[in-house]
C-alpha cells in the first residue's frame, strides 16, 4: 500500500509538472530562472543542496560559485540609469535572490524605493 501511494504521488507530481511546463510556453527561455538552469543541465541539488526534503534557499555564495560577481558587474555596466549589480547600499554583495527568483517571475528589488525600471531576467 505504501509503495502504491508513493507511486501515485510521483505520477501526480509528474503530470502536474508536465501540465505546468506545457502551459508556460515553448522554450526554457520563456520560463523561470530554474527552467533556464534545468535546460543547461543544472539539477536542483546544485542550488538547493542534497536534502530534497529540506531544500535550502540559494545564497549569494551559491550563485557566485558559478556566476562571478565581477563578470556580472561588468556585463551590466552600461545599464541605465545605474548598474543593477552595484549599489551604494550593498556594493556588489546584494543577495541574488532579492531580484532573481528561481521558481517565480523575477522582480526589481530596487524599485521598492527607487524608480529605475530595470527589466530583471
Amino acid at each position: 500500500m505504501m509503495k502504491a501511494s508513493k507511486a501515485l504521488k510521483a505520477a501526480l507530481f509528474a503530470a502536474t509538472a508536465a501540465l505546468m511546463a506545457a502551459s508556460m510556453g515553448a522554450s526554457a527561455a520563456d520560463g523561470f530562472l530554474a527552467d533556464r538552469h534545468a535546460a543547461k543541465g543544472i539539477n536542483c541539488k546544485m542550488c538547493h543542496g542534497p536534502d530534497e526534503k529540506n531544500p535550502q534557499t540559494p545564497t549569494i555564495e551559491t550563485c557566485t560559485a558559478c556566476h562571478a560577481k565581477d563578470a556580472l558587474v561588468k556585463k551590466t555596466a552600461n545599464v541605465k540609469p545605474t548598474n543593477p549589480h552595484v549599489s551604494p547600499h550593498y556594493g556588489s554583495d546584494l543577495d541574488c535572490s532579492n531580484c532573481h527568483f528561481g521558481h517565480a517571475a523575477s522582480e526589481n528589488f530596487c524599485d521598492q524605493c527607487h524608480q529605475f525600471k530595470f527589466k530583471v531576467p
